[in-house]
């Protein structure tokens, strides 16, 4: 779990026993004593818990692999049951979780043999830490309520305490279960003081953020604030730890909720670079990751080599030496013929193996890269929708703060949120667009009708925020004769759009920033235009001009105008899926001009529907409407159902699947809201489930999934459509029209 890790008590205690007053530099021979192997293992056990403590994952499992043997050999099993366990979770810590699922058996087997009490509660801790990584929290809780029923006829009050930690933390961040949580955390309490000298086993600080959590999930914010704080102030020396991003998250929550906004927003501030350096490190930490399991790949392969030549050499040294004792005259006789086919055998089978050595190296790195390429891909889209879920949350509700009359001098400061919200939303589509290209991934193109003066309007309204802080002017001038519909993906050019203005007003001061659309060529049905960003900011010196397009060309650029380096080489990318590239002309100190050309397909579609600019008139639209909310996140439901409260529409919402079936089952909605990802029952079932006793009830997923993807899940299902999230207020209007008006 996040603030508790499951300790590996087993490991720590027999550990202890074991290594005491052990001697450094233990040699041992075929001829050593038992005692002299026990303290050789002893050894390699210091060197192992060493190497993993310092992230050197491959070596702790080396120094563990060879204990393996030499306890089996000297029949200590508990020795035995240590080895598997630290070759277990340093595999689990280079997230191979069937290897260590392996070793782990193994170990459960034997001590349920040997019904050794502490040996299979030790073991039943490793596999609640693989629990933990497969996300299966139902069977962590109940695997912890076994250790707890065995450690409490053990007496064992260090395995009662985490255990009961364990399983209150579970129900807090997994199922937002506080009432099911309080019992294990007070139980935990009492049993860290059942000691002989009535001290806490574990300090008292480790409480912090579960009482913290707790409070908040109970509504009593005020606890939950000074609990958080205590928190940070517990995780603030490790500014790269989940559990310091978590207790500032929670801190930030808690100030919300107790309408501290102005300290909320400095809250937030600190938590968006304390993410920005914990994404950077999750980065770097899955990339040393993949270099540490291509690296236990080749150590398990010498082992297997070293295993199998030496049983080879053996084999061969015996039935060498039958043959020479019974063929040593005929050798005598045919050594000098024998020598010349030797040589000559030799030197083909040394290029032979060459080649083929040669040849297995290509293979096997062809297919580690490839399986780079997946871990990379599936980690980015991973972590991609557990951003955008919270971002999700924060646009919603910056957005109804900013309408909110009462919060009207605060309008800066949320106006400020929402741009930093924004900002991070439009990094993480081009960190999996970057990805996606690079994957070899082919990008669909979109082909929807599109308001392309609606489209650059909209990113002047996003870029306000950034316009204003360098007191800049956006001007936008379209040529009459461009069409007011277009074809196309409106997505990936508003993409390459906001990279560009954006560059333009971060390298502009008090300065003037246009965009250009011009008409190149009209054929029937299409038409090819031509897009210009122009700025009068510090320019681009021609040096530069050759390096700002690649991946991370900009970052080395002074703090004052740091980035991510990204922008462009994506806009490269998008432009070259799209049969177009990026021009530019440019001079120090005179500005900068982007341009591009694009071919788009035209339409007889006169209008785009959007958003009304009047409440009262959609009101009028929807009278009657009823709308059942399915999302399992309390902070989405509430977005989701303010958005649709706005146009008079009545809004019911579900915790989970099972849930809003049975509500549907009773009651009669126009359309139905449901998140893709839910635990249980996900969305995608729950329609299969929806529509065996209702056909006609309208269904919209959704999911911050990135859109291609999340368009690719929902074939073959019966539902109606699906909209990504974070989404723009128009887009759910649209949807609302699509499928509500009478």
């Amino acid at each position: 779990m996040k603030f508790l890790p499951t300790i590996l008590i087993f490991l720590m205690l027999t550990f202890s026993l074991y290594a005491q007053n052990s001697e450094k530099a233990i040699t041992i021979s075929p001829d050593s004593t038992k005692e002299e192997i026990t303290a050789y293992i002893k050894s390699n056990l210091e060197k192992s818990a060493t190497e993993m403590e310092k992230g050197n994952y491959p070596v702790a499992i080396l120094y563990s692999h060879r204990n393996l043997e030499l306890a089996e050999k000297s029949g200590d099993s508990i020795l035995l049951a240590v080895s598997r366990s630290f070759i277990a979770n340093n595999y689990l810590k280079l997230e191979n979780v069937e290897e260590a699922r392996n070793y782990i058996n193994k170990n459960i087997n034997m001590a349920e043999t040997m019904k050794d009490t502490l040996m299979i509660n030790a073991a039943k801790i490793d596999l609640a830490n693989v629990y933990i990584k497969e996300r299966r929290y139902e069977d962590f809780i109940q695997l912890n309520k076994e250790v707890i029923a065995l450690a409490k006829k053990a007496k064992d009050s260090y395995r009662l305490i985490t255990s009961s930690l364990n399983i209150a933390e579970a129900y807090l961040m997994e199922f937002n279960k506080p009432d099911s949580a309080i019992t294990y955390i007070d139980s935990a309490k009492i049993y860290n003081i059942r000691f002989s000298d009535n001290k806490p086993y574990l300090p008292e600080d480790i409480f912090y953020y579960l009482d913290a959590e707790y409070a908040f999930q109970k509504g009593d914010f005020k606890e939950a604030k000074i609990n958080f704080e205590l928190a940070i102030e517990k995780f603030k020396s490790n500014e790269g730890s989940e559990e310091l991003l978590y207790s500032y998250s929670g801190y930030l929550r808690s100030q919300a909720e107790l309408g501290e906004y102005r300290e909320a927003y400095e809250s937030f501030k600190v938590l968006d670079t304390l993410f920005k350096n914990k994404l950077k490190s999750v980065l770097e930490e899955s990339n040393k990751t993949i270099q540490d399991r291509i690296e236990i790949e080749n150590i398990e392969q010498e082992i297997k080599n070293k295993e199998l030549q030496n049983k080879i050499i053996s084999a061969k040294a015996e039935k060498n030496r039958i043959l020479l004792i019974a063929s040593v005259a005929l050798l005598v006789l045919l050594l000098l013929v024998l020598l010349f086919f030797v040589c000559e055998r030799k030197k083909r089978t040394v290029l032979m193996q060459q080649l083929k050595r040669k040849n297995e190296e290509y293979l096997d790195a062809k297919d580690k890269s490839e399986e780079m390429a997946r871990v990379k891909t599936k980690f980015l889209s991973t972590i991609s929708h557990e951003l955008r879920t919270p971002l999700y949350g924060i646009i919603g509700l910056s957005n109804d703060l900013f309408l909110a009359p009462e919060l009207s001098s605060h309008k800066k400061e949320i106006q400020s949120l929402k741009f930093s919200a924004n900002y991070l939303l439009n990094l993480v589509n081009d960190v999996l667009t970057l990805n996606k290209i690079e994957s070899g991934t082919s990008i669909k193109l979109e082909h929807k009708p599109f308001n392309l003066q609606e489209l650059v309007e909209d990113i002047n309204v996003s870029l306000k925020f950034m316009r204003q802080k360098n007191n800049n002017q956006l001007k936008i001038k379209i040529d009459k004769d461009v069409p007011k519909i277009l074809v196309g993906d409106k997505i990936k050019l508003s993409q390459i759009l906001i990279n560009l203005t954006g560059n333009a007003l971060k390298f502009t001061n008090e300065g003037e920033i246009k965009i250009f659309v011009d008409l190149i060529q009209k054929e029937e049905k299409r038409v090819k235009l031509k897009f210009q960003v122009k700025d009068n900011g510090i320019g681009i010196s021609a040096e530069e001009q050759k390096e700002i397009f690649k991946e991370f060309g900009n970052s080395t650029k002074t703090s004052k105008f740091a980035g991510t380096g990204l922008g462009l080489n994506i806009v490269t990318k998008l432009l070259k899926e799209m049969n177009s590239e990026i021009q530019l002309i440019s001079k120090t100190g005179k500005g900068s001009n982007f341009y591009f050309e694009v071919e788009l397909e035209t339409t007889d579609q006169k209008e785009v529907v959007s958003q009304p600019n009047a409440l009262n008139n959609s009101e009028a639209e929807f009278t009657g409407k009823k709308i059942l909310i399915i999302d399992d996140n309390h902070i989405n439901q509430l977005v989701t159902k303010k958005y649709i409260e706005r146009y008079g529409i009545k809004a019911k919402s579900a915790d989970d699947a099972i849930e809003g079936i049975e509500m549907l089952k009773n009651e009669s909605f126009d359309l139905v809201f449901m998140d893709l990802n839910m635990p249980k029952i996900n969305g995608l079932e729950a329609t299969s489930m929806i529509r065996a006793f209702n056909k006609e009830v309208k269904i919209i997923i959704l999911s911050a999934t990135e859109v291609g993807e999340l368009r690719d899940k929902i074939k073959g299902y019966a539902i109606n459509d699906f909209l990504s999230k974070p989404y723009k207020t128009k887009d759910l209007y649209n949807l609302l029209l699509k499928y509500l008006k009478s």
